[in-house]
């Protein structure tokens, strides 16, 4: 399932992840670089393994991290929501389960549950595939602070992402 989820971001080379619900934003992803906007403006970036947090001036967070196509996977299967970048050292769900099924559709389905200690409570989690395409269909997630939804988008092209000039 990830895998295809990575081909699918690599063969369109931008995905763009909306989200509404508690927590809305906007997150930009290439098959290596990946980041967080805020109304338009870019302030979080993760590009060769190197985050740089945009509310302190682009300054490189200390670490190594996954970007891209590796940081939507592994955001996924470690707190049930896509994420800009990912460490070592960032914190995950605990009690985590993962499971694929095949819709009448031939759409496949992966369905997360695990704890989050951070928001105290259960997260559910659930993202559908075009296995013809191996691109993002629909995903929801469900924890203790409500429901988000999150759309994707392969077609929307945006300049390279890159640390901004500050």
């Amino acid at each position: 399932f990830w895998s295809a989820v990575t081909r699918g971001l690599t063969a369109a080379r931008h995905l763009q992840v909306t989200a509404s619900g508690p927590s809305p934003g906007v997150l930009r992803f290439e098959p290596s670089a990946s980041a967080t906007m805020v109304n338009g403006t870019i302030v979080f970036v993760c590009v060769g393994g190197a985050a740089y947090d945009g509310q302190s001036g682009f300054a490189r967070v200390p670490g190594k991290w996954t970007c891209g196509a590796g940081a939507l996977v592994s955001g996924f299967r470690q707190i049930g929501q896509p994420a800009d970048s990912w460490s070592a050292n960032s914190p995950g769900d605990a009690s985590i389960t993962e499971s694929v099924t095949v819709g009448s559709d031939g759409s496949w389905t992966w369905a997360y549950t695990g704890i989050s200690a951070f928001l105290g409570g259960r997260i559910t989690a659930r993202v559908s595939l075009d296995p013809a395409t191996d691109r993002i269909r629909t995903a929801q997630r469900t924890d203790p602070t409500g429901t988000s939804t999150y759309a994707f988008d392969y077609v929307r092209t945006f300049p390279a992402l890159a640390v901004p000039a500050h």
